[in-house]
């Protein structure tokens, strides 16, 4: 019985970054969304803003306790805001 040989086959391996759905600080998640703003003062800024201007994400977030002023988003916050805005 003759070998297969598969010696002309390439085989990539590929990585993926998988995105996690677990606690952030406010300032890790939005520097994952916002790796070309300049300074994270403004990266937090966009990402208010987007929250603000999207009344879905704001009334999800509001049922989860979410404050303007909070220094961690949970899973649950997490995972809305990527249900929405996608990964970063």
């Amino acid at each position: 019985m003759p070998k297969n040989d598969y010696s002309h086959l390439k085989f990539q391996v590929l990585q993926e970054a998988t995105f996690c759905i677990c606690p952030y600080s406010k300032r890790e998640l939005v520097s994952l969304y916002f790796p070309e703003t300049p300074t994270i003062d403004s990266a937090v800024s966009n990402l208010r803003l987007w929250i603000k201007r999207n009344g879905e994400v704001s009334e999800k977030l509001r049922e989860t306790d979410y404050r303007t002023h909070s220094k961690i988003f949970t899973p649950q916050q997490v995972r809305i805001l990527v249900e929405i805005f996608s990964e970063p």
